[in-house]
């Protein structure tokens, strides 16, 4: 029965690894970054097919792009997190993004944005993704141990969701208001904000 009363206690919901800093941290900035990547999902095809007039072709490389780094680098990307250390990998991948999701705002301003520079944002963005995930995942491992790996993901996994599903909505006010490629600004300044997060954890 002892057992029972501590399995069902409410106060579960605000222990565990909500009391762990780094795991804290690691949650805050990826969800912070999931809710900016809903806003490029949207902005940067918008961005190409209302002020860039593209064509169905020109969206379906962009598309492609995006994806490629996928397919090029997803086993370098591994072989890479195993021999650096992860943190840095992550930190500079959010960094690296954000510079890239910068050039959009940017060249919109200076009135030289084109498909090109879509076409560079979205592959390396995507690149940043390939080498940041995984070094996420193996580091968010050696943190929090493997007996609380279970208790990470299900945390992580309401924000991934709450993002996709909310996210999109709050996307689609900020493009309507800002329009698309100012609208990426805000997604560029959560990938720096998550990098400014985990500079508090000590690798």
């Amino acid at each position: 029965m002892a057992n029972l009363l501590r399995r069902l206690n409410p106060t579960r919901a605000f222990n565990g690894l909500w009391r762990h800093g780094d795991f804290v941290r690691l949650w805050s900035s990826l969800t912070i970054t999931h809710f900016g990547g809903q806003i490029t999902f949207l902005a940067l095809p918008l961005t190409g097919a209302l002020l860039l007039d593209a064509t169905p072709l020109e969206m379906g490389v962009l598309t492609a792009l995006e994806a490629l780094p996928f397919a090029l680098f997803g086993l370098f990307a591994g072989v890479l997190v195993d021999r650096m250390p992860k943190l840095p990998i992550i930190v500079w991948s959010d960094i690296a993004r954000a510079l890239a999701l910068l050039a959009v705002p940017l060249c919109a301003w200076l009135g030289v944005l084109s498909m090109g520079v879509l076409y560079a944002v979205g592959f390396l963005v995507g690149l940043g993704t390939v080498c940041g995930w995984p070094a996420y995942q193996v580091f968010m491992t050696e943190r929090v141990g493997r007996g609380n790996l279970v208790e990470a993901n299900a945390k992580i996994g309401v924000s991934d969701s709450a993002a996709q599903l909310v996210g999109p909505g709050i996307a689609g006010a900020l493009i309507q208001w800002l329009t698309a490629p100012f609208a990426i600004l805000l997604d560029a300044l959560s990938f720096l904000l998550s990098a400014w997060i985990l500079r508090g954890i000590r690798s």
